[in-house]
């Protein structure tokens, strides 16, 4: 598939929701939906789910970067509340319905789960408020979070007589812990990027909105520059994908390492730092000697039924 996309261009497939541009092994995303303030829809999930799925299978793309215009009203409020009395059933698929409540899958949960399975190092640069399905698909899944000082921040649902999606009761978590959490979840309110709950969430937190995606492209072209990509893959895996003992990540940990060793980048890393000089690493996820094969089960979540 990665040698399909050698000279794919992104413009080709005409998403109207979200921009993508491919600068060098950059690419970057941008939310198309201001007149929307930038709310989830039906095309915008299957551009997001698009686009991911194949930056991850594009060799080229060693950093994603998602963000949205800084003069929008928002960098993502939400999902779109629904209309009339049939509530919330009114955003699931009926059909699906029909088939019991497993055959659901929330929208904001495809969203955050093709992000999350992205491979490559992925940003969000959060130059506006963030509520709702905003502040959990499209933050919580990223490698690195970057945002504005002035954003504001809510986990809304137990306010709106729902629970949290876009499986944020599972990431958030695994980066902030269960505690501080919960306070979050369980208060609904609006919050700072500053504040001592969510401060530990982000990479690094800017005074203006438009210092965001600059400083995110300078991260982005560092790290594209000097590390590999198949050892960005590995680590994220065994971070996330981690055994339940620390003996068993052990034999994990090496099982890994050893692969990795025996490939093109490992010799390069070895020779850059003898030689004094910066790495230049050529392997990719498309033609490794050695296959990182999941050690973990596979579980499939989009449904036959389910409605994007």
């Amino acid at each position: 598939m990665s040698s399909l996309l050698a000279n794919f261009e992104y413009s080709t497939l005409g998403f109207k929701d979200i921009i993508v541009k491919l600068d060098g092994a950059v690419a970057t995303i941008t939310i198309n939906r201001a007149k929307e303030r930038n709310t989830f829809g039906a095309a915008f999930i299957k551009e997001i789910v698009e686009a991911f799925d194949l930056l991850d299978k594009d060799d080229r793309v060693r950093v994603v970067i998602f963000t949205a215009e800084p003069n929008a009203p928002a960098f993502c409020s939400g999902a779109n509340l629904p209309e009339g009395d049939e509530g919330w059933s009114g955003l699931f698929d009926s059909e699906a319905e029909k088939e019991g409540s497993h055959a659901h899958r929330d929208l904001g949960g495809v969203v955050a789960i093709a992000i999350f399975r992205c491979r490559k190092i992925t940003i969000s640069a959060i130059n506006g408020h963030v509520v709702g399905a905003g502040a959990t698909a499209l933050q919580l899944p990223f490698d690195f979070r970057l945002i504005w000082e002035g954003a504001k921040i809510a986990f809304p649902f137990v306010r709106r007589g729902i629970t949290p999606e876009a499986c944020s009761s599972y990431l958030l978590p695994k980066l902030i812990g269960n505690s501080t959490s919960l306070a979050l979840f369980l208060t609904g309110e609006t919050y700072s990027p500053t504040h001592h709950f969510l401060r530990p969430l982000y990479f690094s937190v800017h005074p203006n909105r438009t210092d965001v995606l600059p400083a995110a492209l300078k991260l982005a072209n560092n790290l594209a520059e000097n590390t590999s990509q198949p050892a960005i893959a590995s680590t994220k895996a065994l971070v996330w994908k981690a055994k339940d003992t620390i003996e068993e990540q052990h034999i994990l940990d090496s099982l890994v390492f050893r692969g990795l060793a025996g490939n093109q980048d490992g010799t390069e890393g070895i020779k850059a730092f003898k030689e004094r000089r910066k790495v230049r690493f050529q392997d990719t996820l498309g033609d490794l000697r050695w296959e990182l094969r999941p050690w973990w089960t596979e579980v499939e979540t989009r449904h036959r039924k389910a409605k994007l």
